[in-house]
C-alpha cells in the first residue's frame, strides 16, 4: 500500500501527466507530422525532420527534468526550427536559408547569444553568491543538506494540507461556492533565540489546532524545535523557527535562504502576514549591553532579509516571554482572572505610514509607553500587599515595579538597534514594528531574575569586588523552596489570547503585498482578459465568416444540384451516352468550389459550421451510384459486344482476350484490376467512346473508383452462357501452347536481360561505324528475351513457374474446374521418361521467334554513312572506317563472335558437374537420376540445334570457333582471311590518300569488286558490309584519280586550247578567226589533244559508251573532261576527211528547189562556180579549203532585187562556215539528205549538199559546240 500511495500521490501524478504529455507529443508528431504544415508545405514530412523533433522533445523533457536553464531549451528548440522549417520560410522571393550554409550560420549566431546568456547568468549567480565559485571548481563532491531538505519538504507538505481543504468539499460546492486559496489563511513566521519561548507562546494563544497531533502539545511542555515548524489553526498558520536561525545565523544561513526560498516560492504574493519576534526576560536582563547589541543585529538582519527574500512590507510584533521570571510576577499577578489572564498587556503602536512619531525617536516613545505599564503596577502595589498574607510574597512583589523598570530600559535599547530607520533601504519611510507585548506561557517557578541595582545586590558586588555585566542575573530555586503552588505551571497563560486573536490575526491585511509579483499577476490577468477578448473576437468574427461563406456555399451547390437534376432528366430521356461524362464529372466535382479545398477548407469555413465533408460523403455517394447505375452497364455491353465479334472474326488471341475480360466484367473470374481498367480504356478508345471524356486518365480514373466498390456489380446482368461456350469451344479448336505463349512471352519480359543493341553487341565507345536498317531493331535492339542468356537464365528457368501460373487462369477462362488438366497431357517417353508436350511445343514457339529475331537483326545491318558526298571529301571517310574495322578492338570482329554466341544456345555443358555426380553416386537411384538428366540435356540440345543453331551453321562456319583467339578472328576461318584483305586494303588506302595529296595518280585495285561478286554468299550481314565498304572505296579512289587527271588535262590541254581556240571563230561568233595552222595542229589525228589522250588516257577511258567514261564507276559529272576527245575524235572525221593531217572536207552541191522569182543562182566557192537556172538538179563536187590563197564563198541571184544586195558573200579561211552560219533552217530530203533552206529578201533558195554535216548534224555545230576544259 506504501508504494500505491506514493504511485498516486499528488507529487508523482504530476510527473505521470508530464510525461504522458510529452508521450502525446511525440506521437503527435509522429503520426500527425506528416499532415502539419501552411499552404502545401509539410516540414514534418520527412522522417530525419520528425526525429529531429522527437529528440527535441524528449530533451525538452530531461530538461525540466534536470532544472536546465530555459534559455537553453529555447535555444535548442530555436536551433531545431531553422534546421527543419527555415528552408521553408519565404521573404519576397527568395528562400534565404534553404541552403545549408545559411542555416548553419544562424544556428551559429543562436549559439553564440545562448553562451553569452549563460555567461552573463553565472556572472550574476557568482555576484549574489561568491561560494559558488568553490563550488564550481572544487574537486570534492558536494553533499546535499538533509537539513534543507527537511526544511522543503515542511513547507510543501503545509500547502500541500491547507489545498486539501477544498478537495474535501462536494462537486457541487466546490462548483458555485468559490474556493479558498493559498492567500486565504495568514501566515506569520516566529523568529527568536534559544529558549525564548516561541513554541510555548503559539501553543499557549488560545488558537484553535485541529490537528490531533498538535492539539496534543497544548499545555505541555515544549520540545525544542529542530528547524521549523508549521502550526495549523483555523485562523492563521504559525511557522515555528528554531533559535538557531537567530542565535547561528552565519552557519545556518543557507538552510534559512531555503526556508524563505520555500515560502516565496508557495506564496508569491503575501509571503507572510507578519512576523512575530519573541525576547525572553532572561534574554533582555542577562545579557550585557554587547550581547543585547549582537542580538539586536541578528535580529535585524533576520527581518533585512526576509523582507528582501520575500519582497513583502508585513507587522513585526515583539514579544516578550517568560515575564514570570521576574521576582515577584506570580505573586502579583496571581489574583487575575481568566478573563483578566486574556487581555493584552503591551503597547500597539501605528503600522507604517500612519505611525506620526519620528522612527529615529522610537526609544523615548518606547520608554514612555512602557513606563505607563510599570506606573500602573506601581499605582496598584498598595493594594496588592494588603490583599496578600504572605510577607515572603510581599517581599517579592515589591521588587516588581523595579525589575520591570529595568526590563523596559533593556527592550527600549533593543527595540531602538532593530527598528531604527536606515537611509539605504524603505523603512526610513516607516516602521515594520505594530507592538511590544509581554507575555507568561507558563511558570515553572526554577529560576528568577535577581536585580543587580538593588540595594542589597550592589552592597554584595561591592563587598565580593565584582562588577556587574548585565542588569539581572539569573537565580535557581532550591528544591527544598516552600511553594503553595506546585505542578501547576502549565496551566496557566497570561496575556496571550487577546493578543493573537484580536491583534495579530485582524492585523493580517497590513501585509504589503509583492509589488513584482502583483503587477507580473495583474499583467497577466490584464492580458490574459485582453487575450480572451480576442479570442472571443475572433470567434465571433470567424463564426460570422464561416456562416456567411458556407451560406454563399450552400447557395453554389444549389445551382449545381439543379443542373445536375435538369442534366439526369435529359440523360433518361435521350439515352445519350455521351452526356454521362458530364453527369459523373458534375457529381464527382459537386461539392468543388473556388478558392475552397474540400478536405483541407480555409479558417474561414470552419468553426463547427463546414458543411463540405457531409457534402463530399452525398456527392462521393451519387457519384459512385452513377458509376453503378449509368456506367457499369455500357462497360459490360461494350465487353459481351466485343466478345461476340470476336467470336465472329474467328481471331483466338482476341477471342481469348476478350472472353477473359468478360469473365472479369461478369464476375465470372479472377478479377485483375489493373487488367481489367487497361482492357477497357483500349476498348473504348478504338471505338470512339472515350472521346467525350476528353483525357484517358479521366477515364481511367473513373473505372477505378467503379471496380474499388465492393457492390460494384450491383446493376450489372445476367452472363451470355451460350457466348461463352462459344468462345471457349473456338478457343478449344487451338493448342493450349498457341494461347499461352504470348502471355508466357510478356510475363518474362519484366525479369529478362537488356536488350542487345548493336553498340552493346560491337562493344562501339566512341565512333559508330554500323546501323540498323529495321527502325524498331535500331531503336530497341534486340529483346533481351531472346538472347543467349535470355534462354539459359529466364526462358528456360521460369517456363515452368510461369506455365503453371498461367495454365491456373486458363483453366476459369476456359471453364476447365479440374486442377490438373494439363497433367493428362503429360506422356512417357523411353528416353527421356516423362514428357510434357505443352512445354516442349512453347519452347519451339520461343526457337522459332528467336530465329527470326536474329535472321532480321542480321539481315538489317549495314555500314553507316557519312550522310554527305563522300566522293568529294576525299578517302578520309573510308580510311575511319578501314581502321576502325581492323583495329584491334574491331566492331566487326566483335560483331561476329557476339552473333554467334548468341545464335548458338546447344552449348556444350562443363564436363566437370557431370563428373561429379557420377563421383557422388553411390545407389541406384542417384545412377538413374544422372541418367535423366544426361537423357534431357541431350533432347534438349537437339532441339536447340534443330531450332536455333542449324539455321546459323554458315555464320559459324564463316567466323570459325573464337577459343582464345582473343579479338581476332579465328584463325583459318574465312572472316581471318576477309580481315587480312581488310588490313591491306586499309594499308593500299593510306598509300592512295597519301599520293593523292601530293599530286600523282595511285594505282587502283579492283579487289574489291572480286569480293562483292564473292559476298554473295556469304552469311548475314558480312555481305552488306565488307563487300560495299571496298567497293565504296574503289570508287573513291577512282574518283580521285579522275578528279587529279581533269585537272591536269584543265591545266595542260585547256591552256593551249584557251590560247589557240578559245574566244575565236569558228568556235565563237566573234570576228577574230581561228587560223587553220593551229585547228590542225589541234585537232588533227596525231595533233596534241589526240597526242595526249594516247599517252594519258587511252587505257582509263572507255571508248565503247557514249559518252565517253572512265573506267572504274566514275560518275557522269567526272567524265564531262572527256567531252574535248570525243568531240576531236568527231572534228576528225568530219574536217580531215582524207585520212592525213591535213583539213580537208569533200562536198557535193544540188539546187532541189528556187523560188520562181529568182532566174537564175550562182554559187562560188574558192573560184569553183555552179551556177543554175530552173531545170534539171544537177550536183557538183567540191573541196575545202581550195587551192586559192583567199577563200571566198558567195551566192548571188538574177533577177536583182536591189543594187546593194544580191546575195550572201563571205571570204577568209573559214568563209564555208560563214556561210553555212546564213542558213534558215534545215530539211532533209527524200535520200536522206540535208537541204539547206536560205531566204534572200522573201525568195528561198534550197540548197542539198553533202559532206558538211556529220551524223545529221552541221559541221559548224560541232565547232560551236566545242569547249577548252576548264572553261565550263
Amino acid at each position: 500500500m506504501f508504494y500505491l500511495n506514493r504511485l498516486f500521490s499528488r507529487r508523482f501524478s504530476k510527473v505521470l501527466m508530464v510525461i504522458a504529455f510529452f508521450a502525446l507529443l511525440i506521437a503527435a508528431i509522429w503520426f500527425l507530422g506528416p499532415f502539419l504544415g501552411f499552404g502545401e508545405t509539410r516540414p514534418l514530412e520527412s522522417t530525419e525532420a520528425r526525429v529531429i523533433f522527437i529528440f527535441l522533445a524528449l530533451l525538452c523533457l530531461v530538461g525540466l527534468w534536470l532544472n536546465v536553464p530555459f534559455f537553453l531549451i529555447m535555444a535548442a528548440t530555436a536551433c531545431v526550427i531553422v534546421w527543419v522549417i527555415g528552408p521553408y520560410v519565404l521573404i519576397g522571393n527568395n528562400y534565404p536559408l534553404a541552403e545549408i550554409t545559411a542555416r548553419l550560420i544562424v544556428i551559429g549566431v543562436i549559439f553564440f547569444f545562448s553562451f553569452v546568456c549563460g555567461v552573463w547568468k553565472l556572472l550574476l549567480a557568482l555576484k549574489n553568491n561568491p561560494k559558488l565559485l568553490d563550488t564550481l571548481f572544487s574537486s570534492k563532491e558536494v553533499k546535499a543538506d538533509p537539513q534543507i531538505h527537511e526544511v522543503n519538504a515542511i513547507i510543501r507538505d503545509a500547502v500541500d494540507y491547507i489545498k486539501k481543504v477544498n478537495k474535501g468539499a462536494p462537486l457541487l460546492q466546490r462548483l458555485f461556492q468559490p474556493q479558498k486559496t493559498l492567500h486565504d489563511l495568514p501566515w506569520y513566521m516566529v523568529l527568536g533565540t534559544r529558549g525564548a519561548g516561541k513554541t510555548s507562546a503559539i501553543l499557549n494563544s488560545g488558537q484553535d489546532f485541529p490537528r490531533p497531533e498538535q492539539l496534543n502539545r497544548v499545555c505541555k511542555e515544549s520540545i525544542p524545535t529542530k528547524s521549523c515548524e508549521c502550526w495549523f489553526a483555523n485562523q492563521a498558520l504559525f511557522i515555528d523557527t528554531a533559535g538557531k536561525y537567530i542565535d547561528d545565523a552565519h552557519g545556518e544561513m543557507p538552510e534559512w535562504e531555503e526556508l524563505l526560498k520555500t515560502i516565496r516560492k508557495y506564496r508569491p504574493v503575501k509571503a507572510l502576514n507578519g512576523v512575530i519576534i519573541t525576547v525572553s526576560v532572561s534574554d533582555v536582563m542577562g545579557r550585557s549591553k554587547a550581547e543585547l547589541y549582537d542580538l539586536s543585529a541578528k535580529i535585524r538582519s533576520s527581518l533585512d532579509d526576509t523582507r528582501k527574500r520575500l519582497g513583502v512590507r508585513f507587522p513585526v510584533y515583539v514579544l516578550v516571554t517568560k515575564l514570570d521570571q521576574l521576582n515577584g510576577f506570580a505573586e502579583y499577578f496571581r489574583i487575575l482572572t481568566e478573563q483578566e489572564r486574556e487581555q493584552i498587556w503591551g503597547v500597539t503602536f501605528p503600522y507604517g505610514d500612519n505611525m506620526k512619531t519620528a522612527v529615529a525617536d522610537l526609544r523615548p516613545l518606547v520608554e514612555s509607553e512602557l513606563s505607563l505599564l510599570e506606573n500602573r503596577i506601581e499605582r496598584n502595589m498598595t493594594m496588592r500587599q494588603q490583599e496578600e498574607y504572605e510577607n515572603a510574597d510581599r517581599k517579592k512583589m515589591y521588587a516588581l515595579p523595579q525589575d520591570f523598570r529595568l526590563l523596559t530600559q533593556g527592550m527600549a535599547e533593543i527595540l531602538q538597534n532593530i527598528f531604527f530607520t536606515s537611509r539605504y533601504d524603505e523603512t526610513q519611510s516607516y516602521t515594520a514594528m505594530r507592538g511590544v507585548y509581554f507575555s507568561s506561557s507558563h511558570q515553572p517557578e526554577n529560576s528568577i531574575m535577581v536585580n543587580n541595582s538593588t540595594l542589597i545586590q550592589k552592597w554584595s558586588k561591592f563587598i565580593h569586588n565584582r562588577i556587574p555585566g548585565s542588569l539581572a542575573y539569573s537565580v535557581l530555586i532550591q528544591k527544598d523552596t516552600d511553594c503553595l503552588v506546585k505542578n501547576i505551571a502549565y496551566g496557566r497563560q497570561y496575556f496571550l489570547r487577546q493578543l493573537f486573536s484580536e491583534i495579530i490575526i485582524k492585523d493580517a491585511d497590513l501585509v504589503r503585498h509583492n509589488l513584482r509579483v502583483v503587477s507580473k499577476y495583474r499583467f497577466q490577468n490584464f492580458f490574459g482578459h485582453c487575450l480572451c477578448i480576442m479570442v472571443s473576437a475572433v470567434l465571433l468574427n470567424g463564426f460570422y465568416q464561416s456562416y456567411h461563406n458556407n451560406g454563399a456555399y450552400l447557395d453554389v451547390i444549389d445551382v449545381k444540384v439543379a443542373r445536375l437534376e435538369e442534366d439526369v432528366k435529359s440523360f433518361l430521356k435521350t439515352a445519350n451516352q455521351n452526356m454521362l461524362p458530364t453527369l459523373l464529372n458534375l457529381a464527382q466535382y459537386l461539392p468543388e468550389y473556388d478558392g475552397l479545398e474540400v478536405h483541407n477548407p480555409a479558417l474561414e469555413y470552419r468553426y463547427g459550421l463546414y458543411v463540405g465533408k457531409a457534402l463530399d460523403r452525398d456527392s462521393d455517394s451519387l457519384y459512385h451510384f452513377f458509376l453503378r447505375k449509368l456506367l457499369f452497364p455500357m462497360i459490360e455491353s461494350q465487353s459481351h459486344d466485343a466478345l461476340k465479334n470476336a467470336v465472329y472474326s474467328r481471331e483466338p488471341t482476341e477471342v481469348y482476350n476478350r472472353l477473359k475480360l468478360y469473365l472479369m466484367i461478369s464476375g465470372q473470374g479472377k478479377f485483375d484490376l489493373d487488367y481489367v481498367i487497361m482492357a477497357i480504356t483500349r476498348d473504348w478508345d478504338s471505338t470512339g467512346k472515350i472521346q467525350p471524356y476528353q483525357e484517358r486518365t479521366l477515364f481511367m480514373a473513373h473505372l477505378k473508383e467503379l471496380f474499388t466498390q465492393p457492390a460494384w456489380r450491383e446493376y450489372g446482368e445476367e452472363v451470355d452462357k451460350a457466348l461463352l461456350a462459344e468462345a471457349r469451344e473456338l478457343l478449344d479448336r487451338n493448342p493450349l501452347s498457341t494461347r499461352l505463349y504470348q502471355r508466357v512471352k510478356s510475363a518474362m519480359q519484366a525479369d529478362a536481360p537488356e536488350n542487345l543493341t548493336l553498340n552493346k553487341i560491337t562493344n562501339e565507345q566512341i565512333g559508330h561505324i554500323f546501323t540498323v536498317t529495321d527502325s524498331a531493331m535500331a531503336e530497341k535492339g534486340v529483346p533481351g528475351l531472346f538472347t543467349y542468356s535470355g534462354y539459359h537464365q529466364i526462358f528456360k528457368k521460369k517456363l515452368s513457374a510461369i506455365l503453371r501460373k498461367f495454365d491456373q487462369e486458363d483453366r476459369w477462362v476456359m471453364g476447365n474446374p479440374e486442377p490438373v488438366a494439363t497433367l493428362k497431357m503429360l506422356r512417357a517417353d523411353q528416353t527421356v521418361g516423362i514428357v510434357d508436350p505443352v512445354k516442349d511445343a512453347l519452347t519451339k514457339l520461343y526457337l522459332q521467334e528467336y530465329t527470326r529475331t536474329w535472321q532480321r537483326f542480321l539481315q538489317s545491318i549495314r555500314l553507316k554513312s557519312d550522310g554527305v558526298d563522300n566522293n568529294s571529301m576525299g578517302l578520309s571517310f573510308d580510311i575511319y572506317m578501314m581502321r576502325t574495322l581492323v583495329s584491334t578492338d574491331s566492331p566487326l570482329i566483335n560483331l561476329a563472335k557476339v552473333a554467334v554466341r548468341e545464335t548458338t544456345l546447344a552449348a556444350d555443358r562443363p564436363e566437370s558437374l557431370l563428373k561429379g555426380q557420377n563421383m557422388m553416386a553411390s545407389s541406384q537411384l542417384t545412377d538413374a537420376a544422372s541418367k535423366i538428366n544426361l537423357a534431357l540435356a541431350a533432347q534438349e540440345k537437339i532441339m536447340l540445334r534443330q531450332g536455333v543453331d542449324n539455321y546459323f551453321s554458315s555464320l559459324r562456319e564463316f567466323v570459325g570457333e573464337s577459343g582464345d583467339s582473343g579479338d581476332k578472328a579465328a584463325s583459318g576461318s574465312r572472316l581471318a582471311a576477309i580481315m587480312d584483305v581488310l588490313n591491306d586494303q586499309y594499308t593500299q588506302l593510306v598509300i592512295s590518300d597519301s599520293a593523292i595529296k601530293n599530286g600523282n595518280l595511285p594505282e587502283v585495285s579492283d579487289i574489291g569488286q572480286r569480293l562483292g561478286a564473292e559476298s554473295a554468299v556469304w552469311p548475314d550481314p558480312f555481305k552488306y558490309i565488307i563487300a560495299p565498304l571496298l567497293n565504296g572505296a574503289y570508287k573513291r579512289v577512282n574518283y580521285q584519280v579522275v578528279s587529279n587527271t581533269n585537272k591536269t588535262i584543265a591545266a595542260s590541254l585547256g591552256e593551249v586550247c584557251r590560247t589557240t581556240l578559245q574566244g575565236r571563230y569558228p568556235f565563237a561568233d566573234v570576228h577574230e578567226e581561228v587560223g587553220l595552222r593551229d585547228f590542225e595542229q589541234f585537232f588533227t589525228v596525231g595533233g596534241i589533244v589526240d597526242d595526249y589522250f594516247k599517252k594519258n588516257l587511252a587505257d582509263k577511258v572507255d571508248t565503247s559508251t557514249r559518252p565517253w567514261r572512265y573506267k572504274g564507276g566514275a560518275g557522269a559529272h567526272s567524265s564531262e573532261t572527256l567531252d574535248i576527245f570525243e568531240l576531236t575524235q568527231r572534228i576528225q572525221k568530219a574536217f580531215f576527211q582524207n585520212g592525213d593531217n591535213k583539213l580537208a572536207i569533200n562536198y557535193t552541191v544540188a539546187i532541189p528547189y528556187m523560188s520562181p522569182s529568182v532566174s537564175q543562182l550562182t554559187l562560188n566557192f574558192d573560184g569553183s562556180v555552179m551556177t543554175y537556172a530552173h531545170g534539171p538538179v544537177t550536183p557538183k563536187s567540191f573541196r575545202w579549203p581550195g587551192n586559192r590563197s583567199e577563200s571566198i564563198v558567195s551566192m548571188s541571184f538574177r533577177p536583182r532585187v536591189t543594187l546593194k544586195d544580191n546575195g550572201v558573200t563571205k571570204k577568209g579561211p573559214w568563209a564555208l562556215m560563214r556561210w553555212l552560219d546564213t542558213v534558215e533552217d534545215i530539211e532533209t530530203s527524200d535520200t536522206g539528205q540535208p537541204v539547206l533552206i536560205f531566204d534572200m529578201n522573201n525568195r528561198q533558195v534550197k540548197v542539198e549538199v553533202t559532206g558538211l554535216t556529220y551524223k545529221d548534224e552541221l559541221i559548224i555545230d560541232l565547232l560551236k559546240n566545242f569547249n577548252c576544259p576548264g572553261s565550263f
